[in-house]
Order: C-alpha cells, then structure tokens, then sequence
C-alpha cells in the first residue's frame, strides 16, 4: 500500500495549500509600507475632508469619428504572410486616431512687455582672443517665480506641462574693437494670468551670449556669460572670466572643474599666454 506522502496528488494539495497560507512576513511589510505612504499622504495633503471625497460623475468619452481609423479587413481565407504585418497594422491604425484627434488651442507660452522699464546696459568686452571671432547668439532665460499660478497637475507622471521658462533673444551691437553693448530689461515679459490662478511672475534666470572663436584655422563655440549672473549685472560690479584661447578644456589645480573652453577662475600670470579674458560691467539704464 502507497503511503499519502508518496501519492501525488497529496503532494499536489499540500503545495496549493502552502501558497494560499502566502508569506505573512511579506503581507506585514507591506502594510506597513501602506502605513508609511498614508502618514505621509496625510502630512502633505492633510485628512480627507468629512464625508470622504466627492465621486466623480462618470463620463463616456467624446471620441472623434474618423474613416481613416477604422480597423483594417482581414482576409481569414488567405493563409499565406500578409504584405502587412500586425504589427505595421498596429502602428498604422494609432496614427489615424492622432490625425483624427482634435487639436487643443495653446496658451500663449509668454507676451513680450512693450514697454519694459526696469533695464541695465551691459557692456562686454573680449581681450586677447586668439584669432577671429564673432558674436553668434544672445538670449535670455526668464523662469516664472510662483509657479502656483499654473494650472494643477493632474497626469500620473507628476509632471507640469505647462511651460515654466521662457528663452527670448537681446541685441549685442558691436560698438567697438572686441565692444559689445546690449539692453537687458528685468521685465522684458509681460505678466498675465493666463489660467485663473494669479498673475504669472517672470524673473530672469540666465544671461547666454555664444561666440563663434578661432584657434589655428579650428572653430570652438563658448559660452561668454557662462557665470554672468543676473545678480551680478544688477550689482554694477565688474566681472572678468577666462577662457583657454584653443577651446581645450583641462584640469586646473584651483578649480579642477572643467567646462567646455573654460580657464581658470582666479588669473595667474604664468597662464596669461594661454587664455583669453571677457570683461563685463553694467549700469542701469535711465528711463
């Protein structure tokens, strides 16, 4: 006679039994780690309010009809390879729905002020370049300060998709032999309330002025107010950084950090052959 514990179905029984008992070390952890999450929901977004929360009346959605969305006819009496692959089906079928897909009207991503008036001149200068250049590109980066005044995010990812920067070009007029004088206004952007939330606020958060440099017939692009911040221009102090003249990045033993053609932050004579220096000062500008 079999014993039970050699019959397989016996065996079979007890395992199904062991894995409906589960893990209780593992389902502990979890409700712990469900009581951490809750703690820590109620700590930010503060208890739920009396009643519960308000259930959402349920919609159908208002999808768009469109021919071209339609699925595609299948010959099931056709055994051999379609020219179409599925998945090719597939793909074909999603671009017909987003070309049927209604277009959402754009916030305006920012309004230039037609009439700034809080505005400093700056002027830079470039010593010692190594060869002919050329001032390429000048911009501005303004971020919005309270950001509060965007709408509330509500997709799963967390993320604002509204825009929160704003890049808008400033002029540089050459004035002079390695002299360049520019406008730059505090409130170049005109602040709205584009969604009903308060007034946007604009602040500037980067000043960006590439140039188009030479060494030995080889082109390099720096950045010439990489570390010409806006406090720095409202202080009307005079900043002076330097560049390697051949765009070369190296280790430098005061600041080891190394930044596409950047030189050293402090200047020591003994490098004065292998660098170029940008010189900026500013003043306000009087209305």
């Amino acid at each position: 006679m079999a014993q039970e514990g050699c019959n397989d179905d016996a065996i079979v029984a007890r395992m199904k039994l062991c894995a409906n008992k589960g893990d209780k070390l593992h389902d502990l952890q979890l409700l712990r780690d469900l009581e951490i999450i809750n703690v820590r929901t109620m700590a930010e977004l503060g208890p739920l309010p009396v009643g519960g929360l308000p259930a959402a009346t349920k919609r159908k959605p208002n999808l768009p009809s469109c021919e071209a969305a339609k699925a595609f006819p299948i010959d099931s009496d056709d055994n051999q390879e379609s020219e179409m692959s599925m998945k090719s089906m597939v793909v074909a079928t999603s671009m017909a729905f987003a070309a049927c897909a209604p277009v959402q009207e754009e916030k305006p991503l920012h309004k230039l002020n037609k009439n700034p008036k809080h505005g400093y001149i700056i002027t830079m200068d470039i010593v010692d370049a190594s060869g002919p250049y050329e001032v390429s590109r000048s911009s501005l980066q303004y971020d919005i300060s309270n950001q509060q005044c965007l709408p509330p995010i509500r997709n799963f990812a967390g993320v604002q998709t509204e825009p929160k920067s704003a890049s808008i070009p400033f002029s540089l007029t050459k004035v002079a032999d390695g002299r360049y004088v520019g406008t730059i206004y505090l409130d170049a952007i005109y602040e709205e309330d584009f969604y009903g939330r308060g007034i946007c606020q604009w602040e500037l958060a980067g000043i960006f002025i590439a140039a188009d440099m030479q060494f030995n017939s080889r082109h390099f692009y720096p950045e010439l107010a990489l570390w010409y911040t806006p406090e720095m221009m409202i202080s009307e102090q005079v900043e002076t950084f330097y560049f390697w003249k051949d765009g070369r990045g190296r280790s430098d033993p005061a600041d080891p950090t190394i930044w596409e053609a950047q030189g050293p932050k402090v200047f020591r004579a003994e490098l004065e052959a292998e660098v170029f220096s940008v010189v900026f000062s500013s003043r306000a500008a009087v209305q």
